[in-house]
């Protein structure tokens, strides 16, 4: 059961948390709606329904990705607004430990993340496919970004960051080529790429770096203004709609690593669903310290949440920096998974333990 104390804290933390979600999603729905202004207006009086059906389509998505966000910023504004009127002071007069103040906070954001995991695992699939037809047949062009595909005809991966259909061209293009022991046997980076038929593909301005039988990089790059590259990726293979893997739940990405082991994206994704769960934990070991675990921040409430959120920033940066590591196969899918967790919640123990309790 909750004591006084707990209800009290809760009382304050709940109508905060859902103000910042109303903000934050909202606002990501404005920046969105502005982007995709043109293409609504285009459908006349259809649009209000249109972008109805989309936004409670999108919605769910919006939530899984922001719920830690929301939950540490609505806990450091609570925790400022007790610190500013002494209330945690008093709290710690009266012989309550800051661990013990926190503890309710800590219960609620272990729910939060079952609930987040929850809106990922069976609300988010439910409406995937209607989603990505609407973002497809009504808002992409004729380009498509960030794409990574696998050649089996070369056992290798191809990042693509930007393919246009209508010209059949790439701009970006990263090729890691491997052996029949999954070893690498080269790399190709290009700036651009164009398909020039019978299965092949003209790479313009290439750095090509050679490996070993032991996978190991043998010098030196080598740089090529032209090289034909022969690969089963066609222009209708890419022109092909996929369902996005990151709506799927996490027993449809398990089936999906079991039909394409090749392609480390599916795998990286898989295991960032597990570790995403502890997320909520990790920001809040970050950032509590940096609310009210130091006394020389505490005079100056801007300056504690712009750190709370700019530890969110960077946790965000630092996990999008290794999963495209871990989709093309420079990091393994398991550390790329992991590792923001492991190096964040490090960080944020040791400075939860440093906090003047």
């Amino acid at each position: 059961m909750f004591s006084r104390l707990d209800r009290y804290l809760l009382k304050a933390f709940f109508p905060t948390f859902f103000l910042c979600l109303l903000i934050i999603s909202g606002t990501y729905v404005i920046i969105d709606l502005l982007q995709k202004l043109d293409d609504f207006l285009e459908m006349g009086i259809n649009s209000f329904g249109v972008a109805l059906r989309y936004y409670a389509y999108l919605f769910p998505v919006i939530i899984t990705q922001f719920f830690p966000a929301i939950t540490l910023v609505a806990v450091g504004i609570v925790l400022v607004r007790l610190s500013r009127n002494r209330e945690i002071l008093a709290m710690q007069v009266a012989g309550i430990s800051l661990y013990r103040i926190l503890l309710p906070i800590f219960v609620v954001t272990v729910f939060m993340g079952f609930a987040s995991f929850g809106d990922q695992e069976w609300i988010v699939p439910r409406f995937a496919e209607k989603l990505e037809a609407m973002q497809q047949n009504t808002f992409e062009s004729d380009v498509q970004r960030n794409l990574l595909v696998h050649d089996d005809e070369n056992n290798a991966l191809i990042r693509i960051w930007k393919y246009s259909n209508k010209t059949q061209k790439m701009e970006s293009v990263f090729i890691l080529s491997r052996d029949e022991n999954g070893r690498k046997r080269f790399t190709l980076n290009a700036k651009k790429a164009e398909w020039i038929g019978n299965n092949t593909w003209l790479l313009s301005k290439i750095l090509k770096h050679a490996y070993d039988e032991r996978g190991r990089w043998v010098a030196p790059v080598h740089q090529l203004d032209n090289l034909e590259f022969v690969s089963s990726i066609t222009p209708m293979e890419l022109g092909k709609k996929k369902l996005d893997s990151s709506l799927l739940s996490l027993e449809q990405l398990n089936e999906l690593c079991e039909k394409e082991p090749d392609n480390p994206k599916n795998k990286v994704l898989f295991h960032s669903r597990i570790a995403y769960t502890l997320t909520h934990i990790v920001l809040l070991f970050l950032g509590i310290p940096l609310v009210v675990g130091f006394e020389r921040m505490s005079k100056n409430i801007f300056l504690r949440v712009s750190l709370c959120i700019l530890a969110c920033g960077v946790f965000y940066a630092v996990s999008f920096i290794c999963s495209n590591l871990g989709n093309t196969g420079m990091v393994h899918p398991v550390l790329a998974a992991w590792l923001p967790i492991v190096l964040f919640g490090s960080v944020g123990i040791f400075f939860f333990d440093m906090m003047n309790a």
